[in-house]
């Protein structure tokens, strides 16, 4: 008895410790950490990732230039990560304001802070004015409310993979990466959409990430800014002196809840600069768009048009009721007055004689109707 008591004792000393050693932050595979560490002088980024939710953590990003043996703080930035969600990558993007910055060597290093203790480390090194020599080259950068596009430039054939990111403020809201792409000889342009709802004149940030492998492990970034708008371009139009249709199409990924007016002139002494007031204007909601989304928008003319040509105004207008575009055609109509009453109020009206008495008009079928009976009595009285 005594001497299982003691094996037992001597296994509960073994385990306990180990087991606390297992829940401390640096051991805990569990814990929110630093899975992804870039950095220039100009901007980078810091991607977190946990197994389990974390809430109220802090994030501090040093930017150290190394002198000789000693090392210089050029900035230092602190975000606070109020949610970070189980098994779902965080990033965080900053930029840095770095003024005279000289060759040399440069360190980020980044914590990330909960409750006081440190849960994760990360360093990254870089140098700042060498020459190296790259495969692969960044051209221009055009980010705006519909994408991103890059052009990047060949020094030999290439593989890399690519990563686009929309970042508001500080925080990566969308991303989206192809991997293994390659370049030969001549320069490409390569895009991507924004999977995701922009707010209308919101300032966003465009950024690609590109990684090569060879002959050395390299990164390139580039970011450019812009402000979300709504927009939206007429690609067809169908018109005639019934009314008319224009087909919109979506440009942007900010809701497109705009209108479009519809207004009708007439053409007076054949001249363009001539016209009368309109004949009808008519004003329709068009139906909410999105980027690469279309829809056709009908209306009618409260009447048919007569008889002449028209000057047809087609606006789009956006959110804010701007005029986004603006076209101009032509109706021309063959329709004359009253062209449109019906046979039986033609057979009722009669016709109407100088001295103002409407004279009853006769049909075809009456007319040999009564000819007949004519024709019948004068051959009885003969």
């Amino acid at each position: 008895m005594k001497t299982t008591l003691f094996v037992l004792i001597f296994f509960l000393i073994l385990v306990l410790p180990a087991s606390a050693a297992n829940n401390s932050p640096s051991g805990d595979a569990s814990a929110a950490r630093i899975a992804e560490l870039y950095s220039d002088l100009e901007s980078f980024d810091v991607t977190l990732y946990s197994d389990r939710p974390y809430e109220h953590l802090t994030l501090e990003v040093i930017l150290v230039r190394s002198v000789g043996n000693d090392e210089e703080v050029l900035a230092r930035q602190v975000f606070p990560v109020d949610n970070l969600p189980a098994n779902t990558r965080v990033t965080k993007v900053g930029f840095w304001d770095v003024r005279n910055a000289e060759r040399g060597a440069y360190s980020t290093r980044t914590s990330l802070i909960g409750d006081g203790q440190v849960l994760s480390e990360s360093k990254y090194d870089f140098t700042y004015g060498t020459h190296s020599v790259s495969k692969l080259r960044i051209g221009d950068l055009i980010s705006n409310s519909e994408g991103v596009s890059v052009v990047l430039s060949p020094v030999e054939a290439v593989l890399f993979d690519i990563e686009y990111m929309l970042v508001d403020g500080n925080n990566v809201v969308y991303t989206t990466k192809r991997d293994n792409v390659s370049l030969t000889s001549i320069p490409e342009t390569f895009s991507a959409s924004w999977g995701t709802l922009l707010e209308n004149n919101r300032e966003y940030q465009g950024r690609v990430k590109i990684k090569v492998y060879s002959p050395k492990e390299e990164l390139f970034v580039s970011t450019k800014p812009f402000i979300a708008r709504d927009n939206a371009e007429i690609t067809d139009i169908f018109k005639d002196e019934t009314g008319a249709s224009a087909t919109i199409f979506g440009r942007s990924q900010v809701p497109f809840e705009g209108s479009l007016v519809f207004t009708v002139h007439m053409l007076k002494n054949d001249t363009w600069a001539n016209t009368s007031e309109p004949v009808d204007s008519i004003r329709e909601k068009v139906p909410v768009l999105l980027n690469g989304d279309d829809e056709t928008v009908e209306v009618a003319w409260k009447q048919r048009l007569q008889k002449g040509v028209y000057r047809l105004e087609i606006e789009l207008l956006g959110n804010s009721g701007e005029v986004l575009e603006h076209r101009e055609t032509i109706i021309e109509s063959n329709l004359y007055p009253y062209s449109n009453v019906s046979a039986v109020n033609n057979s009722t009206s009669g016709t109407e004689t100088s001295s103002g008495k409407r004279i009853p008009d006769l049909s075809a079928a009456a007319l040999i109707s009564g000819l007949a009976a004519i024709s019948f009595v004068l051959r009885k009285q003969s």
